[in-house]
């Protein structure tokens, strides 16, 4: 949380322009019960609302082409934002962004983008941004954009295993996780 600190947005006048928007992926239903994903809901209204008020030219979504219930995370994002009015030419698609560590290594290492703002709930942005920085990505330019937090019951679920993920980090760089693969996927 400290790392993150200064670099985190909600308010979308306090974001700076920049050309890219890393959008971390989710399924649009939940696993339980099949209702609607509040946390995806929310990562495209922020996606949305940056690319519309132009603080984003393009926006990179990084997700599972193939999720644990089958599910492909980037084309779902990509229809939906195609249905909020983004340009589909301004959309750039990365199934293999499986992990958060895979999303930001390969934002860098296989698209080549150097600056970008981390689109997805606070917590996230903070975890993104601390692996961006912690593993020595080249990057000029990092910040977070945060979507609304849900706060429904199925929601808190998510928050706990965040608890597990943010261990988890600690373990990848000990360990030097590297992501799934490199290649360009979608």
């Amino acid at each position: 949380m400290n790392n993150a600190k200064g670099k985190l947005f909600s308010d979308i006048e306090q974001v700076t322009t920049t050309e890219y928007g890393l959008l971390l992926g989710t399924t649009p239903q939940t696993r339980i019960g099949r209702r609607q994903n509040q946390f995806f809901k929310f990562r495209i209204e922020a996606a949305e609302h940056l690319y519309k008020a132009r603080k984003i030219k393009h926006i990179l979504i990084s997700g599972d082409e193939n999720s644990l219930d089958g599910v492909n995370e980037v084309e779902c994002m990509k229809d939906s934002l195609i249905a909020h009015g983004v340009d589909t030419n301004d959309i750039i698609l990365d199934g293999k962004g499986f992990r958060t560590l895979d999303a930001v290594v390969r934002a860098v290492k296989v698209f080549n983008i150097h600056s970008f703002v981390v689109i997805s709930q606070r917590f996230h942005n903070e975890r993104a941004i601390y692996l961006t920085e912690y593993l020595g990505l080249e990057v000029h330019d990092i910040k977070g954009y945060n979507a609304a937090d849900p706060t429904s019951k199925m929601a808190l679920m998510t928050y706990v295993r965040e608890y597990f993920a943010r261990v988890k980090v600690f373990v990848d760089i000990l360990t030097g996780k590297e992501p799934a693969t490199y290649e360009k996927g979608e």
